[in-house]
C-alpha cells in the first residue's frame, strides 16, 4: 500500500516537472486609455493588454524575429487574438493608474506546448530554419523479407526481392508534412545520383547519409532501421500479435551536427501477418517522429532565445595577425556573436564556431558590409547552418574614378567649409515620444500620436493614443521628425511639413504652438524646387509652397 502511495505521488511530481519544464515566466506591461473617468474597464483592458504581450514575448523565444514580422498578421489573428488560453497563470506587480492611462506589469506564466504546436500547426516554426528539405533513408525489414530493404541500393530488386516504399518510412513522412516540413522524393534518385557501393547498405554512417543527401538538395537527412517481427500467438487463434522497433536520427547536411535521435515501438494484431507487420511499422515510426520533431523545434527555439553554433571557416590566411583581427572584429562587431570558438587552424584555413543568435545568412550579410580595416575579407560560400570566407590580399586600390584627394599647396592652409545651419532652431513642435502615424507607407497625409507601447522585436506595431480623436491604435508605419537643415532642402528629398497653417501666398507656416502641432494633420512630399531656399526662405514640396521653418526630415 505505502509503495503505491508512493508511485502515486511520483506520478504527480513527474508530470508537474513535465509541465513546468513546458512552460516559460514573463513579465510584462500592458496600458489603456482611461476613457470617461472609467479606470475599473480600463485596468481590465490593460491587463488584457499585458496577456497578450507575454504570450507575444513567448512566442519569441520560438521564432525569429524576422519570422514574426513576415508572419505577424498570420500570428495575430490565430495566437495572439487567443493569448489567455496559453496563459497558465498571472499576478499583477504593480499598477499606475493616471487620469488619461491605466499601467499594469503583470507576472505570467505561459503555456509553451501548447504554443509550440500551434506554431506548429501555422507552418512558422519550420520558418525558424528556412523550411529546410528533409531526406528520408530508412532500412526496413518487414514479416516476410530476408533482408532490410533500402531504396538508396537503386533497384526495385534486393537480392531477389521486390520490395516498394518502406512502411516506416511513408509514416515518416506524412508526419513532417503535417508538422509544416518540406520533404525531398526519394523516388527521383533512381538513375540520377551516384551512390558508392560502401554506401549501399543498411547501417548507413553519417557520411553516406550526408554524401547522398547533397546528392538530391536536402538540408536534413532522417536516418535509421526499422525491424518487424511476430509475437506471441494464443492457440488456434487466427489474429496474430505483431511488434516492430525503429532507430532513428536527424542530421544537418551542412554540417554533420545531430538534431535529435529517438526510438519507437509498434504493436498490432491482425488475421494477415504482412498487414499486421505494416501497422505495426506504422506506428513505431510515428512514435519516433513525434519525438524526433519535438527534438527539431527545441534546438531551433534554442538558437532564437539562447544562439546557435555556426560554422566559419576561414581560407588564405596568409598573416596571422590579419586572422587575429579578423577575429576580434566578428567577435566585437557583428550583431548577435556571444562567442568563437577556434576548433582548427593549418596550412591557411582555420574552422570556427560562432555562438550567435541569428543564422548563417544574417552573419554572411554582415560579414560582406563590414570594414576589417584594410583586410580584404570576401564571402565565397553559405549555407543553412556554415559560412564560407576568404581572408588575405593586399588592400583593394581606390575605386575607379575615385581620385584621392589633393593636398593644399605648401604655405596654405586647408579651407573647411561652414557647418550647415539648421534652418529652424526653434522645437520641432514634438516629444520625443510623439510621432507622425500613416495608414501606410505610401500614404502623404498624417496625424500625430504619443505613443505608449513600443514595439518589439516580435511585433512590428506599435500603439499610439491619438491626439485628434482621443483614440488608441496599433500602426506600424510611424516616423519621427527633426527640422530639416538648409543643405537637406535638395531635389528629391522628403521633407514633412505642417498642413494646418497656410498663410498669404499659400505657403504653409509652421505650427504656432505645440497643440496645434498635434491636432492639425501633416504632410509628406519630396522636395521639387528649390531654388528659393536663400533668397526667399521658400522651397517646394510636391505640389506646395513651405516656408523653410516648417521643413522636416526623418530622424535616423
Amino acid at each position: 500500500m505505502k509503495k503505491g502511495i508512493l508511485f502515486f505521488l511520483l506520478a504527480i511530481l513527474f508530470s508537474y516537472s513535465q509541465s513546468f519544464a513546458q512552460s516559460q515566466d514573463v513579465t510584462a506591461t500592458g496600458v489603456a486609455a482611461v476613457l470617461q473617468g472609467d479606470k475599473a474597464i480600463a485596468r481590465d483592458t490593460a491587463i488584457n493588454d499585458a496577456l497578450r504581450k507575454a504570450v507575444e514575448q513567448a512566442v519569441g523565444t520560438m521564432v525569429s524575429s524576422e519570422t514574426v514580422v513576415e508572419n505577424y498578421q498570420l500570428i495575430r489573428d490565430s495566437i495572439l487574438t487567443k493569448s489567455q488560453g496559453y496563459i497558465q497563470n498571472y499576478k499583477v506587480v504593480s499598477e499606475s493608474p493616471s487620469p488619461e492611462l491605466y499601467q499594469v506589469t503583470i507576472s505570467a506564466t505561459v503555456a509553451l506546448g501548447d504554443l509550440k504546436n500551434d506554431l506548429a500547426a501555422l507552418g512558422i516554426l519550420m520558418q525558424r530554419a528556412q523550411k529546410p528539405r528533409v531526406l528520408f533513408m530508412i532500412a526496413e525489414q518487414n514479416i516476410g523479407q530476408e533482408f532490410y530493404m533500402f531504396w538508396w541500393h537503386g533497384k526495385s530488386e534486393f537480392k531477389g526481392q521486390h520490395y516498394d516504399m518502406a512502411a516506416s518510412e511513408t509514416a515518416l513522412k506524412e508526419e513532417f508534412l503535417n508538422k509544416g516540413f518540406n520533404v525531398v522524393d526519394s523516388s527521383v534518385a533512381t538513375g540520377k545520383i551516384e551512390v558508392s557501393n560502401a554506401y549501399k547498405i543498411a547501417d548507413l554512417t553519417d557520411a553516406g547519409a550526408i554524401s547522398v543527401g547533397r546528392q538530391l538538395g536536402a538540408e536534413v537527412i532522417v536516418k535509421g532501421k526499422a525491424l518487424a517481427k511476430e509475437g506471441p500467438r494464443n492457440t488456434g487463434s487466427k489474429v496474430g500479435s505483431y511488434i516492430a522497433d525503429i532507430t532513428a536520427s536527424a542530421l544537418r547536411v551542412d554540417n554533420g551536427a545531430v538534431l535529435g535521435s529517438a526510438r519507437g515501438h509498434g504493436v498490432s494484431r491482425n488475421i494477415s501477418e504482412v498487414t499486421g507487420g505494416t501497422e505495426a511499422l506504422e506506428k513505431a515510426a510515428r512514435e519516433a517522429s513525434g519525438k524526433i520533431i519535438d527534438q527539431i523545434v527545441a534546438k531551433w527555439s534554442g538558437e532564437v532565445s539562447g544562439g546557435g553554433l555556426i560554422q566559419l571557416t576561414v581560407r588564405g590566411i596568409g598573416e596571422y595577425s590579419d586572422f587575429v583581427k579578423f577575429k576580434d572584429i566578428i567577435q566585437g562587431q557583428i550583431r548577435g556573436v556571444q562567442a568563437i570558438y577556434q576548433r582548427s587552424l593549418e596550412a591557411g584555413t582555420a574552422v570556427l564556431d560562432v555562438e550567435m543568435k541569428g543564422n548563417a545568412q544574417s552573419l554572411s550579410d554582415e560579414i560582406s558590409r563590414k570594414n576589417f580595416g584594410g583586410i580584404p575579407v570576401k564571402v565565397i560560400g553559405a549555407s543553412a547552418n556554415t559560412v564560407e570566407v576568404s581572408l588575405g590580399g593586399a588592400s583593394a586600390p581606390p575605386a575607379k574614378g575615385m581620385a584621392a584627394p589633393t593636398p593644399p599647396p605648401p604655405g596654405t592652409q586647408e579651407q573647411t567649409p561652414p557647418p550647415s545651419v539648421s534652418v529652424s532652431e526653434a522645437t520641432s513642435f514634438l516629444e520625443s515620444d510623439e510621432y507622425l502615424i500613416f495608414s501606410d507607407d505610401s500614404d502623404q497625409s498624417g496625424r500625430v500620436g504619443k505613443m505608449v507601447t513600443s514595439r518589439t522585436k516580435t511585433n512590428p506595431e506599435g500603439e499610439f493614443l491619438m491626439y485628434h480623436n482621443g483614440k488608441k491604435e496599433w500602426s506600424k508605419f510611424f516616423k519621427a521628425i527633426r527640422p530639416a537643415k538648409t543643405s537637406e532642402l535638395q531635389l528629391g528629398t522628403r521633407i514633412y511639413f505642417f498642413e494646418g497653417n497656410r498663410g498669404e501666398g499659400d505657403i504653409y507656416s509652421p505650427p504656432n504652438d505645440k497643440t496645434e502641432a498635434r491636432t492639425e494633420s501633416w504632410w509628406r512630399d519630396p522636395v521639387t524646387d528649390n531654388s528659393l531656399v536663400n533668397t526667399r526662405g521658400v522651397v517646394t514640396v510636391g505640389r506646395y509652397r513651405v516656408d523653410v521653418s516648417n521643413t522636416f526630415i526623418e530622424k535616423k
